[in-house]
């Protein structure tokens, strides 16, 4: 019996050191890739791509901050009904949107939203988008309370530089429905690696 004991203890501090040495893997290349950019000091850019799979129009805040900066202003793209956005009606994809690197990319993620409402004036972001995660609503633009989110909402997501993508990539947001959780809807991303990193 010592002996079996000594074995699953031995056999969950393995466990557990490969877990920690997992996230320590993640933190450290989180906190150390490159920023890109071909001059020492510049920023490269990634290419961002939404697809909405659903029949309903996704109103949302994507931006790109440095989580240790609480100072700068977010790169922000807008997506609802209003005039003054971005506009992902259900089943349909946006261009490419080039964005500067930056060590988080989210949409509608809590650092997200307090950066933005922080270190921005009150004109530079639109109130309706700036939601937690995404909402989806099949109310007609133009009506009132047309953003809000009459079909349902997907959780906020938060990629990191590093461990989930690199600066050069091509990063595929999609907006589907959800087969588990709570939330009717989910965001799934994808990347596709820069030629320099394949």
């Amino acid at each position: 019996m010592p002996a079996f004991r000594s074995m699953s203890w031995a056999a969950l501090g393995l466990a557990l050191a490969s877990g920690i040495a997992g996230c320590a893997s993640d933190a450290w290349l989180f906190a150390t890739a490159s920023l890109g950019g071909d001059t020492a000091g510049q920023r490269g850019n990634v290419q961002v791509v939404f697809i909405n799979n659903t029949p309903y129009r996704a109103t949302f805040t994507f931006g790109a901050y440095d989580n240790l900066d609480r100072n700068t202003a977010p790169a922000l793209q807008q997506f609802s009904s209003e005039t003054d956005t971005r506009t992902l009606e259900g089943d349909s994809e946006t261009e490419p949107i080039t964005v500067q690197c930056h060590r988080i990319f989210s949409i509608g993620g809590e650092g997200l939203i307090a950066r933005v409402q922080e270190n921005l004036a009150e004109d530079a972001f639109e109130e309706a988008a700036l939601v937690p995660g995404v909402y989806f609503s099949s109310l007609a633009a133009g009506e009132e309370f047309a953003d809000l989110p009459n079909e349902g909402v997907a959780a906020a997501h938060d990629a990191f530089i590093g461990a989930d993508f690199d600066c050069g990539s091509l990063i595929v947001y999609r907006l589907e429905f959800s087969d588990a959780g709570e939330e009717e809807f989910e965001i799934q991303m994808s990347v596709i690696p820069s030629e320099s990193t394949r």
